[in-house]
C-alpha cells in the first residue's frame, strides 16, 4: 500500500513529491447533483485538491440517527473528486465553525446543561467519539494510503484556547480517534500558531493580508514540516443588515502568488461558497443581531450559481503555475530571493534542487506595473507585473533530464505534453519576451490576438500567449485547449462565448486551429411568475381546535425536538380582571412574534422591528391565550456563547424599566482569576493585558423582585457583581449580553459593580439597561408547543396580522443553462420553498436580495411557496438569471 510522509518542503506519496493547490467546497452547501460541475470547474482552474469540512449536525439528524445519503453523501463527494484527479483535505472537526449552525455541532447538545464544548468534558467526548466513528469509518478506505484521494485530515478547527486546562488532552484524544478509525495520513491543525503545539501534527495558518508574515513565523517555528495556508481568505461572509463583503480579484491573485513565493501551498477559502439552504445559517459574533445570510457566495472565484468570475480567471493563472510546476515548488524552500529588483518592488524566493521561482510583487502599489530584475549572474530583465500586480520568474528551473530553463521574463503557465515538452509562458500583449533554454536565448513579442507564438528549442516547444488568452487556456487529459470560455469533460466540449476561434495542442505536439461561427448572444428572458395567491394563514393564534403537545414548563426549542427554524408555543393564563400587561421575555432567543387572544402584540427579540423592552398587551378577565411564533435564526458558530439556547425557555414576566443614576467610574479594580469560569480561562491572558475599569451604581428595591440586566453595543468583557456577590462573567462576543439578578438582591438599597476591560468611554455605560421583573405572568399557566410545518393544502386565508403562506408557479426551460435567482419584493421576512425544497431564509434588510434556485430542484412546472411572518404579500417578486451570483452584476 502507498505511504504518505512529509519533510520540510512537501508531502511525499511513495517518495513522489506532491504539491497541493487547493480550494474549499463544502458538499453540504451544494446539491449533490451539482457536485461534479463544481469540482470539474475547480479542476479546470488548475486546482488539484479540494478541502471540505464535515458537518456533524448534517449527518446526525436526530440523536443516534445517521444520514450519509443524497446531499449528505460524504463518500460520494470524495469519490467524485478523486475521479477528476483531485486530492481531498478532510476537516471533520468535531467542531468546524464554517459560519454553519452551531459550528457543526448537533442541536441536541444545546439541550444538555452538562456539556462544556470543545473540551474533555465527558458528555461532549462521548458524543463526538461516536460521531467520528460513524463518519470516518465510511471514508477511511478513500485515503491515499489505500489507493484513494484523501491526503490530509485536520484536527478540530482554529483552537486558540491556549490556557484551557485540557487543551492537549482534548486535541490528542481527537488524534487518537483518527488513528483508531484507521487514518494513517498526516494530521494538520490551524490553531493560529498558539502554544502548546499539538504533538504529531503539522501546524498550518489561516491568513489574508498578513500571509507572508504568518508564513515566515511558521517557518521559524516549524522547520521540519511543509507549509500550508489552510484558509486563504479570498472573500468573506455576510450577515443580514450588513454590507456585502468583497475582495478585489487582482489582489487575491497577487496574494496567492506571494504565498507561492514563500514556498507554501494554499487552500482558497472559499473556492465555491454555495448556499446556506434551509435553516443552516449561523449566528455570528459581530453584534447582537448578526445572523448569516442564506447566500454563502463569499465573493469566491466560483460564484454561488456556478458562474466563472473575474477572480476565477485571474487566480487560474496562479493555480496552473502552482500545479504544473509543482515539481519545482515541492522541492523548494523559502530562501533569499537570489534576484535583485530595482523598481521599489518586493521579491520572494522559493528555491531548491529543481530551480527557483522568484515572485516579484508591487505589494499593492498598482501604479507600479513593471520592474527591472538582476539575475544572480548579473543579467538584467524587464518584467511586467500585469495583470496580477506580481509575476513569477523562473531561474535555473529544470524542465527535464537535459533541459534547463535558465530564465524568462514571462510568467510560466505550466509544463505540458508527453515528457513535458510544451512550456507555456504568458505576459501582456506587445511585451518583448525573453526566454533562455540551456544557455540559448530566444525572443518573441507577446501576440495581441488569440493565437500563440510557437518557438522550438531542441525537443522543447515554447508556447507564448498573452495573459488574457492564458486565462482561457485549459489542460484536458494532456491536451491544451486555448481560447474558449470553458472546457468540459473532453477537449471537444467547449464553451466559446464571444470567442469563435480556438486552438488545440495535443500531447504529442500536434497544433490545430479551429474556428466556429458564434451566433450573437441573446440574453434569454427569465421565467415569469404567476401572481402570488394566499394559500393560507397560520391560524395557531386563533384556532382552538388545533392539536398541541403538552409541556410541563417552557423549554428551549431543542428541548422539544425542534432543531431548526420556527416553532409555536402556547400558554393559557387567568387574569382576575381586564388590564394591560407589559410583557417581558428575559429567556427568549432569537425572536418571537407575540399574540394575545388572537391579536398581534409585536415582535420580541433582536433586529429591526423587534424590541427587548416591555410590550403592552391587553388582557381580559378570565383565561387569556398567549401564542408565540419562535424564530431560531441560527445558533452561534464561534466563541463563548457556543451552545446558546433558542426559543422560549423561561417564564413571561410583567416588567418595567429601572432607571439608573450615572455609574461612578474609576480605573483599576479588585479582580481575581477565580471570577473567570474554568472553561473560559483561555481569556485570562487577554484580560490581564487590557486596562481594567470599575463602574459602580446603586439602586433601590422597595419590593424584592428579580432584575434583568442587559446591554448591546458594549464591546467589552464584563464581570457583574451585585451586593458583593458575583452574578456572572459576560465575555465580549458581539458586544451584547444579559443575565437575571435574583439571589444576589435584597430589599432596599442594592449595589451593582461592573469590572470592565478595555478602553472604556463613560457614555458606553448608558447602554446598560435594567428591568424590574415585577410578576411572572405565566408561572401558573398551562404550556403547549406545536411544530411549525409546511401547509398540507389550502386553508383559512383571512387573518389580520397572522403569518401567511403564498403560492405561485412558473415554467422552466432546461435548455437555458444559466443559474436562476428569485428576487423577493413586497414581503419582509420569512422562508422560501421551491417544489417543497427549503431554499432558505429571506429578510428585506440586505445585503442579499437574490436567492438561488438550484437547477436540480427545478422542473418543467414549478411551485414556489413563500412563508411571510406577518402576512405581507410578496407582490413584485420576480425571477432573474444571474451567472455571477447574488451580488456581482
Amino acid at each position: 500500500m502507498p505511504t504518505v510522509r512529509y519533510d520540510d518542503r512537501s508531502l511525499l506519496v511513495d517518495d513522489e513529491r506532491i504539491w497541493l493547490t487547493s480550494g474549499s467546497i463544502h458538499y453540504f452547501r451544494v446539491p449533490n447533483e451539482l457536485w461534479r460541475d463544481r469540482l470539474l470547474k475547480a479542476r479546470r482552474a488548475g486546482l488539484n485538491c479540494i478541502e471540505t469540512y464535515v458537518a456533524w449536525n448534517v449527518h446526525e439528524t436526530q440523536q443516534g440517527q445517521w444520514d450519509f445519503s443524497g446531499d449528505r453523501d460524504l463518500r460520494e463527494f470524495i469519490a467524485q473528486a478523486g475521479e477528476l484527479g483531485l486530492y481531498v483535505i478532510l476537516r471533520p472537526g468535531p467542531y468546524i465553525c464554517a459560519e454553519w449552525d452551531f459550528g457543526g455541532l448537533p442541536p441536541y447538545l444545546a439541550a444538555r446543561s452538562s456539556v462544556a464544548y470543545r473540551t474533555t468534558n465527558a458528555t461532549y467526548m462521548h458524543y463526538f467519539d461516536r460521531y467520528l466513528a460513524q463518519a470516518l469509518s465510511r471514508v477511511a478506505d478513500l485515503q491515499v494510503t489505500r489507493g484513494g484521494n484523501i491526503i490530509l485530515i485536520q484536527n478540530e478547527n482554529e483552537y486558540y484556547h491556549t490556557t484551557v486546562p485540557e487543551r492537549l488532552n482534548y486535541c490528542e484524544f481527537i488524534n487518537q480517534l483518527f488513528r483508531r478509525a484507521g487514518f494513517e495520513i498526516p494530521i494538520i491543525t490551524c490553531n493560529g500558531l498558539t502554544e502548546p503545539r499539538i504533538p504529531e501534527t503539522v501546524e498550518c495558518v489561516n491568513a489574508w493580508a498578513d500571509a507572508v508574515h504568518q508564513l515566515k513565523r511558521l517557518r521559524s517555528r516549524q522547520s521540519d514540516a511543509f507549509m500550508l495556508v489552510t484558509e486563504f481568505w479570498v472573500g468573506w461572509y455576510d450577515w443580514w443588515g450588513g454590507q456585502h463583503h468583497a475582495k478585489d480579484a487582482r489582489e487575491c491573485a497577487r496574494r496567492a502568488l506571494e504565498i507561492l513565493g514563500c514556498g507554501s501551498q494554499f487552500n482558497y477559502y472559499m473556492w465555491h461558497g454555495g448556499t446556506n439552504f434551509g435553516f443552516w445559517g449561523s449566528r455570528l459574533a459581530v453584534h447582537d443581531w448578526a445572523y448569516q445570510t442564506t447566500s454563502y457566495d463569499y465573493d469566491a472565484p466560483l460564484a454561488e450559481g456556478g458562474g466563472l468570475t473575474r477572480k476565477y480567471y485571474l487566480t487560474k493563472l496562479v493555480n496552473m503555475l502552482s500545479t504544473y510546476f509543482g515539481h519545482v515548488f515541492a522541492q523548494g524552500r523559502m530562501e533569499g530571493p537570489g534576484v535583485t529588483v530595482h523598481s521599489g518592488t518586493g521579491v520572494l524566493g522559493c528555491a531548491g534542487p529543481e530551480g527557483q521561482m522568484a515572485v516579484i510583487t508591487n505589494s499593492g502599489r498598482d501604479d507600479v506595473t513593471a520592474a527591472s530584475v538582476s539575475l544572480p549572474d548579473g543579467k538584467q530583465l524587464e518584467v511586467s507585473l500585469e495583470p496580477l500586480g506580481a509575476v513569477a520568474i523562473p531561474v535555473g528551473v529544470r524542465l527535464g533530464p537535459e533541459t534547463v530553463l535558465d530564465y524568462a521574463n514571462l510568467m510560466p503557465l505550466g509544463l505540458f505534453g508527453e515528457a513535458s515538452q510544451h512550456l507555456v509562458l504568458h505576459g501582456p500583449a506587445g511585451w518583448d519576451g525573453r526566454v533562455s533554454i540551456n544557455g540559448k536565448e530566444l525572443r518573441a513579442t507577446v501576440p495581441a490576438e488569440d493565437r500563440p507564438v510557437l518557438l522550438e528549442q531542441g525537443d522543447l516547444r515554447i508556447v507564448i500567449l498573452n495573459s488574457d488568452l492564458a486565462q482561457r487556456t485549459w489542460e484536458v487529459d494532456g491536451t491544451l485547449v486555448m481560447g474558449p470560455e470553458f472546457v468540459g469533460l473532453t477537449p471537444e466540449d467547449v464553451q466559446l462565448g464571444r470567442h469563435g476561434r480556438y486552438s488545440l495542442l495535443s500531447p504529442d505536439g500536434k497544433f490545430t486551429d479551429r474556428k466556429h461561427k458564434v451566433a450573437p448572444r441573446r440574453k434569454p428572458a427569465p421565467p415569469k411568475l404567476t401572481p402570488f395567491a394566499r394559500l393560507c394563514v397560520c391560524d395557531e393564534p386563533i384556532n382552538a381546535e388545533l392539536t398541541w403537545r403538552k409541556l410541563d414548563r417552557p423549554k428551549d426549542l431543542a428541548g422539544v425536538g425542534i432543531d431548526h427554524g420556527y416553532g409555536w408555543y402556547r400558554v393559557v393564563v387567568d387574569s382576575p380582571r381586564a388590564m394591560t400587561r407589559r410583557l417581558f421575555l428575559p429567556d427568549c432567543e432569537d425572536r418571537a412574534a407575540v399574540y394575545v387572544n388572537g391579536q398581534f402584540v409585536g415582535v420580541w427579540g433582536r433586529g429591526p422591528e423587534a424590541v427587548r423592552q416591555p410590550m403592552p398587551a391587553r388582557f381580559k378577565r378570565g383565561p387569556n391565550e398567549l401564542v408565540f411564533l419562535l424564530d431560531n435564526l441560527g445558533r452561534v458558530n464561534f466563541g463563548p456563547k457556543l451552545g446558546q439556547r433558542k426559543g422560549l425557555f423561561g417564564q413571561v414576566w410583567e416588567a418595567k424599566p429601572l432607571r439608573l443614576k450615572k455609574f461612578r467610574l474609576r480605573e483599576g479594580g479588585d479582580f481575581s482569576r477565580r471570577m473567570i469560569p474554568r472553561m473560559m480561562t483561555h481569556l485570562l491572558g487577554q484580560l490581564e493585558s487590557l486596562p481594567l475599569h470599575t463602574a459602580e451604581v446603586s439602586f433601590n428595591l422597595p419590593t424584592l423582585c428579580p432584575v434583568h440586566f442587559s446591554y448591546a453595543e458594549l464591546p467589552h468583557h464584563l464581570v457583574v457583581l451585585c451586593n458583593g456577590r458575583q452574578a456572572g462573567f459576560l465575555p465580549d462576543s458581539g458586544g451584547y449580553g444579559d443575565l437575571t439578578l435574583g439571589n444576589e438582591l435584597k430589599r432596599g438599597s442594592n449595589s451593582l459593580k461592573l469590572l470592565v476591560w478595555g478602553q472604556l468611554e463613560p457614555k458606553e455605560l448608558e447602554r446598560i439597561k435594567l428591568h424590574l421583573l415585577v410578576e411572572s405572568v405565566t408561572a401558573k399557566g398551562a404550556w403547549w408547543y406545536r411544530p411549525w410545518a409546511l401547509p398540507g393544502g389550502p386553508g383559512r386565508v383571512v387573518g389580520k396580522g397572522l403569518p401567511a403562506w403564498y403560492r405561485c408557479s412558473f415554467k422552466y426551460d432546461r435548455a437555458v443553462e444559466l443559474p436562476l435567482f428569485l428576487r423577493i419584493s413586497g414581503a419582509r421576512k420569512g422562508q422560501i420553498y421551491l417544489n417543497r425544497h427549503n431554499v432558505g431564509r429571506f429578510w428585506n434588510l440586505g445585503p442579499q436580495e437574490y436567492y438561488y434556485l438550484p437547477e436540480p430542484w427545478l422542473q418543467e412546472e414549478n411551485e414556489l411557496l413563500i412563508f411571510e411572518e406577518q402576512g405581507q404579500t410578496p407582490s413584485g417578486s420576480r425571477l432573474v438569471y444571474r451567472p455571477m451570483g447574488p451580488y456581482r452584476p
